[in-house]
C-alpha cells in the first residue's frame, strides 16, 4: 500500500510507542508492589508520554497544513488512547496505593 504523504505513516510508531510504554506502566501499577512503582515515576512517565504525543499530533497538523490536507485520524485516536491511559494509570495508583501515600 503506497501512501502519497508518508509523514504521516512516520509519526505513528512514536505513538504506538508511547502506548506500549502506558501499557507496561498500567500492568506495573496493576501487578507490582509498591517498592517498584512509586509516585514520581508513574507522574513523570505519564508527563513526558502524554506532553510529547501532544506535541507530535500539534507537529502532525503543521505537516497536514503544509500539504493542504486534513490531518491523520488514526494519529488522533492514538492520542486519546494515551491520554486514557495516563489517566487511567494516575487513577489507579492513586486508589491502589493511597494509605502508603500518606
Amino acid at each position: 500500500m503506497e501512501y502519497q504523504f508518508p509523514e504521516f505513516i512516520y509519526l505513528r510508531p512514536v505513538f504506538i510507542g508511547f502506548i506500549i510504554i502506558l501499557l507496561v506502566l498500567l500492568f506495573g501499577v496493576i501487578f507490582l508492589n509498591n517498592n517498584i512503582v512509586n509516585l514520581f515515576s508513574v507522574v513523570s512517565i505519564t508527563f513526558i508520554c502524554t506532553s510529547i504525543s501532544a506535541i507530535t499530533l500539534y507537529t502532525s497538523g503543521y505537516i497536514a497544513d503544509a500539504y493542504n490536507l486534513a490531518g491523520d485520524l488514526i494519529s488522533f485516536y492514538m492520542f486519546f488512547v494515551i491520554l486514557v491511559l495516563s489517566f487511567l494509570n494516575l487513577i489507579i495508583f492513586m486508589t491502589r496505593y493511597k494509605k502508603s501515600m500518606l
